[in-house]
């Protein structure tokens, strides 16, 4: 209540802290590090002693560290001799400088050899104590394994812990001279060298430092700096792929601007590549980022060489020995930023692919690769861009497959293949680059070349038998080198696979010979692959006798993290019943005064509440946004209903667990109120423990129920909070502060007040968006089109999920003949019986017609791609695996388990070893089968611009919720400078995430997936609330919008959505009734047919008649999921129903549809669906305001069907009239 903001800041940081003791107290818990050995104790000890001296060091740097002492006096009171002086003095500052930039510290410690200015003996004392600690930080981080080091993740967290990154950050920012310190570019270096060790591969380290990335991203920063700051920076983001795709244009601009201020330096173009690739995935954000950054600057970064004469200066660069050494050269510059490139296409990212075909044409690719000068690592280079660039792209490179400058390629790899085939059997001296490139880079692009579906439709190969007869025989001499790794030899084998099935399909003659020895290479493999499970068993038994030590002391750290989640299991329900508490402080805050206090009246009338308001927003002044964040998210709980604690909860439903442990917190939230409080009133609640929350008496809604910790209902509420401005302080975030976390609470926070669409509510933000509304709806708009084009960037159907989605077909066909057949026979011998008696000859004619058209399909589709080829022994062998499924093996590999007998071709005793392999092989196949599913189920959920619109759409329904017509026009015209049409911009979101905009409605189950399928419904039903009412312009800008959205619309309840009606059938039936209810909205009150004749355009009369009558025999076959709430689930017969009050509102503009929907007979099953829909569905006429008679059309439930004629006389005749 006071007027000092910082205090009132304090005071509301105690407060939350007061109410998450418990919190805090788990939370230290969890960072608790256990020293398990003596050295770890050395080493606690040693980092605690290291740091606070470096502390104390950093703290005094102003008295100790070097400064030019003609610098600090004032240029006014300098004599002519002084200026000359310090003229000179700026001359010979700039030869230091130069000379200090030039200095390489592989020379020599700058601190050691004494070089720099000079300065006292104590300063220099302090340089190097300061190095010392820095080489003892940064040796704990690491192991020094070459080439590679190793993390110590035990160390690292240490570090952490002991808060050593924070000392150094602080290291960092000590002003100093730049242009003369020599000493200090040493510390600072060793610094940055640091934190790089501490960031190898530990991404909870990363996290913690890119909250500090700006220190990192210093424009004002000289080349040594700037290229420290490059490579610490590339350790931030290095194989973290959530950081990497949080990467915004900030980051990437000041890179690419290095470039350009700088010089070529790689260290940046290192960076760029680590952000674009992580984990061996893409971020088709940031390549387009960096690819349109490139782009724009041009030439300073962009470095080829494509004319004669630069092209003849890469040739001589390549000759050099000199420019091979240089870390920074050119040449080294060209390498990777080719290799850039090659990153920032992978993926098959057609923006990207089309600006670098003028950047590197293919004829300059076939010119530098075939050059005899060509480096090792110039090829490697170029072939992966090649690669990614050309072949394995989304759009087919017809000239790829049609020229010869591929064949002219290949000639140049069978040339390099015979190379590394006869290289010298001394592995000191061979060239390992060379081999990589082989084994990697070339038998990569090779197996990509002839596996693409745009190589079938080549005839090339065929015109160069020869050719590729000598490519398989290169690679098969290539497999039989005795220096392959594992991975190598895998590359290898995949490429001889893929050019033999291309021979065999091809019909290319194979030498005899050259044949028999490939069967041959892969038999063997096959055998390797089994018995690899004995050695690797024994190899796992002799590891564990050698680490028994590392053993115990993993045991030691596990029963400390089960010690953690035990008490974070007990003390769950306490946190969150302190943490309830409150929002019972901030309902009733006067109860905690004195009564006739000055404090209880200025609470009493709402001051507590206004001022706690007022102040969230100066929060963010302060850069409080984390205790910004807690004030929204209490506020919001004030208004929850479903909350765990202080409401009326069923028990009946609960564990006897889960039952304790809400005993346990309920307990505890009535101690913290007596203690509070001290009335036994204020803290008698009685919890009703099998009821559902009262509602008020004579209202309806979610507006009217109680809310039993404040005494009023919802709408009472969030009335209060509206008039202490918490509707004023939403719409003020939201303009204000349209990105990060106190976004996406403010959108909440209103979500809250308009739940149940309070019509006071919404007059508040109405009133309040007359007078500013373009910069509201301005940031709506931006986040829908930044929604958009993050689903364009991300979101894409290649050609395999394609040609994945055909072989689902072929199965599916497979299924349903089968399925046809068993049940024509069952008739046929009378057996059929249940729903197989409805099954007519025209229902089997109608399945055999739908098969047929389905074949016609995957014809189609085969015609564009060709079969994947399979071999057969890895076929029979892996349909073998499956049948046998996953077996539980001991260590010792035996054979079958009690219950289970031994296969064919399995024994027992020695022999079990051959079949325990197999079955190994089996579940390391699986496993991968298992990661792949995971990999591609964790591509497809949604990022946050793009889930952020759930929260937004709901928002905005709610604004238009009870047929709100000002704000429904208000949504789509503010007759502001800049208008945004919301209602349009929601339909073309809808039409993304639908993926229509590549013009696939076919498509839609490659598209639409169990991760985005809520937010496509909250869509559709932020886009019918837009109409009801109705809202007959908003009708118009939905049916007449020029992206055709509504055509989307009906193909999700005319197409089939698989694979997701495979396993979550109730999802797909919620979006079908979902669409059917928006396109009786935009047909709603209309008296006109121009809605109706545009929705009839793109929609088939029959079709439409056949999903509802499919709908309705559907509900045989659904099989409901127990856990789920069947009143939130949507049933295929009320499905059906709705999309036949669809179809019969159309039947008023269609002929043909008000003929198919007149059912011929009852006795065929689909005219059974027609007969009870019509039964079950009646109409009325109202009489509108405007004294215009409307028929409103509404399914009759069956439940009334039970109900007798003296009731039904007393509803008619007595009903209260509303």
């Amino acid at each position: 209540m006071h007027d000092y903001p910082s205090l009132v800041s304090g005071a509301l940081q105690l407060l939350f802290r007061h109410f998450s003791q418990r919190q805090e107290v788990l939370q230290a818990f969890k960072q608790v590090q256990l020293l398990v050995s003596s050295s770890d104790v050395e080493n606690y000890k040693q980092i605690k002693q290291d740091l606070d001296e470096l502390r104390l060091l950093v703290e005094k740097s102003e008295l100790w560290v070097y400064k030019c002492k003609l610098g600090s006096a004032s240029s006014d009171n300098l004599t002519k001799k002084d200026k000359d002086k310090a003229k000179s003095g700026k001359k010979v500052g700039k030869l230091k400088k130069d000379a200090t930039l030039t200095y390489n510290h592989e020379q020599g410690s700058a601190i050691d050899l004494d070089i720099g200015p000079t300065i006292e003996p104590t300063a220099v004392g302090n340089y190097k104590t300061m190095k010392a600690i820095l080489k003892r930080l940064s040796a704990l981080c690491l192991d020094d394994v070459l080439p590679f080091p190793k993390p110590k993740k035990h160390e690292q967290r240490l570090l952490r812990n002991m808060g050593a990154h924070s000392v150094v950050l602080e290291l960092l920012q000590i002003p100093y001279e730049k242009h003369e310190d020599t000493r200090m570019h040493e510390i600072l270096r060793l610094a940055h060298l640091f934190l790089q060790a501490f960031l190898l591969a530990n991404q909870s380290n990363q996290a913690l430092l890119h909250k500090n990335l700006d220190l990192f991203l210093n424009p004002g920063a000289n080349i040594v700096h700037g290229l420290l700051d490059a490579e610490t920076a590339r350790a931030i983001f290095q194989d973290n792929i959530s950081l990497c795709s949080e990467v915004t244009d900030k980051v990437v601009q000041h890179f690419v601007h290095c470039i350009e201020t700088h010089g070529r330096h790689v260290q940046y173009l290192r960076f760029l590549q680590t952000i674009v690739k992580s984990e061996r995935q893409f971020v088709r954000k940031t390549q387009d980022m960096v690819m349109a950054e490139l782009v724009n600057v041009g030439e300073e970064v962009l470095l080829f060489y494509n004319d004669k004469s630069s092209f003849d200066l890469l040739i001589e660069m390549m000759r050099s020995e000199r420019h091979l050494m240089d870390d920074n050269g050119a040449l080294t510059y060209h390498i990777n930023l080719v290799h850039l490139l090659a990153n920032c296409t992978e993926g098959k990212n057609v923006y990207t692919e089309i600006k670098c075909h003028s950047l590197l044409p293919l004829d300059d690719i076939v010119r530098v690769v075939t050059h005899p000068d060509c480096l090792p690592e110039m090829k490697t280079s170029y072939i992966n861009f090649l690669n990614h660039c050309y072949i394995d792209t989304e759009v087919e490179m017809k000239e790829i497959y049609t020229s010869n400058h591929m064949w002219k390629l290949f000639e140049n790899f069978m040339t390099d293949m015979a190379l590394v085939c006869s290289s010298v059997s001394d592995r000191q001296h061979s060239d390992i680059v060379q081999e990589s490139y082989i084994t990697d880079t070339v038998m990569n692009i090779i197996t990509m070349f002839f596996d693409s579906p745009f190589s079938d439709q080549s005839t090339t190969v065929q015109t160069r038998q020869p050719v590729f007869v000598r490519l398989l025989q290169g690679a098969f001499r290539v497999s039989h080198c005795d220096w392959l790794t594992g991975s190598q030899k895998y590359n290898v084998e995949q490429c001889i696979k893929t050019l033999s099935e291309i021979a065999k399909n091809r019909g290319i003659a194979i030498p005899v010979d050259l044949d028999s020895q490939v069967n041959t290479l892969f038999s063997q493999t096959s055998m390797v692959r089994k018995h690899g499970r004995v050695w690797l068993m024994g190899k796992t038994r002799r590891d564990s006798q050698l680490n028994q030590t590392s053993r115990d002391y993993r045991g030691i750290i596990e029963g400390l993290q089960d010690i953690v989640t035990l008490l974070e299991e007990q003390l769950r329900p306490l946190v969150q019943a302190e943490l309830s508490v409150l929002v019972d402080v901030l309902h009733r805050p006067e109860d905690l005064f004195e009564e006739d206090t000055d404090a209880r009246h200025k609470c009493e009338s709402g001051g507590f509440i206004s001022r706690l308001i007022k102040h969230t927003e100066r929060l963010l002044e302060e850069k409080e946004e984390l205790l910004c964040v807690k004030v929204l998210q209490t506020l919001k709980e004030m208004m929850t209903i479903d909350i765990e604690f202080g409401e009326k909860v069923n028990l009946e439903g609960l564990s006897r667990k889960e039952c304790d442990d809400y005993q346990r917190g309920e307990k505890l939230r009535q101690e913290l109120l007596a203690r509070y409080y001290k009335k036994k009133e204020r803290c008698s609640i009685q919890v009703n423990l099998t009821h559902p929350p009262k509602v008020k008496t004579g209202e309806h809604g979610p507006g009217s129920v109680v809310l039993g910790r404040a005494n009023m209902t919802l709408a009472e509420v969030q009335c209060h909070l509206d008039q202490q401005g918490a509707s004023d302080l939403v719409v003020d975030l939201i303009i204000n502060n349209s990105c990060g976390k106190v976004f996406l609470e403010a959108v909440e926070l209103g979500i809250a007040l308009l739940e149940g669409g309070n019509p006071v509510i919404q007059n508040s933000l109405y009133n309040r968006l007359i007078i500013n509304s373009e910069k509201f709806f301005g940031v709506f708009h931006d986040k829908m089109r930044e929604a958009q084009s993050e689903i364009k960037a991300t979101v894409t159907v290649s050609t395999e999920d394609i040609k994945a989605k055909r072989d689902e077909k072929d199965k599916a066909i497979k299924s349903a003949e089968e399925k046809a057949a068993a049940i024509r026979k069952e008739r046929k011998t009378g057996a059929a019986g249940g729903l197989h008696e409805a099954l007519t000859d025209e229902l089997t004619a109608m399945l055999d017609n739908a098969a047929m058209s389905t074949k016609k399909a995957v014809n189609i589709v085969r015609n564009s791609s060709r079969p994947v080829p399979v071999d057969s022994n890895t076929e029979d062998e892996s349909s073998r695996k499956d049948s046998q499924g996953l077996s539980a093996t001991d260590d010792q590999g035996s054979g079958p388990g009690p219950g289970q007998s031994s296969g064919p071709g399995q024994s027992s005793g020695p022999g079990q070893s051959s079949g325990g392999a197999g079955q190994s092989q089996g579940s390391i196949d699986n496993l991968l089968t298992l990661h792949q599913h995971q990999h591609k189920k964790d591509e497809k959920k949604m990022s946050p611009d793009v889930s952020i619109m759930q929260q937004i759409l709901r928002f905005l329904q709610l604004l238009c919720e009870n047929h709100n017509r000002e704000l429904q026009n208000h949504l789509r015209n503010q007759s502001n400078k800049n208008n945004y049409n919301l209602v349009c911009e929601t339909l073309q979101f809808l039409d993304c995430i639908c993926g229509s905009t590549t013009g696939g409605l076919g498509l839609l189950g490659l598209y639409i997936n169990e991760f985005n399928v809520t937010l496509i419904n909250q869509s559709l039903e932020s886009l019918t609330e837009y109409c009801q009412g109705p809202c007959h312009d908003n009708q118009n800008s939905i049916a007449m919008h020029e992206s055709n959205g509504i055509d989307i619309i009906i193909a999700l309840i005319m197409n089939d959505i698989t694979p997701l009606s495979k396993y979550r059938l109730d999802l797909v039936l919620e979006l079908m009734n979902n669409a059917s209810k928006l396109l009786l909205a935009i047909m709603e009150s209309r008296h006109d047919s121009e809605n109706a004749e545009r929705i009839l355009y793109n929609m088939h009369p029959k079709t439409l008649v056949d999903v509802c009558k499919q709908a309705y025999h559907q509900e045989d076959y659904s099989d409901p999921d127990p856990d789920q709430d069947r009143d939130n689930v949507a049933s295929p017969k009320d499905v059906g129903h709705n999309i036949y009050i669809l179809a019969h509102q159309l039947a008023q503009h269609n002929r043909e549809m008000a003929a198919i929907l007149r059912p011929v007979s009852t006795e065929t099953p689909m005219d059974q669906a027609l007969a009870y829909y019509a039964k079950h569905t009646a109409q009325i006429e109202i009489v509108r305001s405007d004294r215009t008679l409307e028929q409103i059309v509404f399914p009759i439930p069956e439940i009334c069907e039970y109900l007798t004629t003296e009731t039904k006389n007393r509803v008619f005749l007595f009903s209260r009239t509303r």
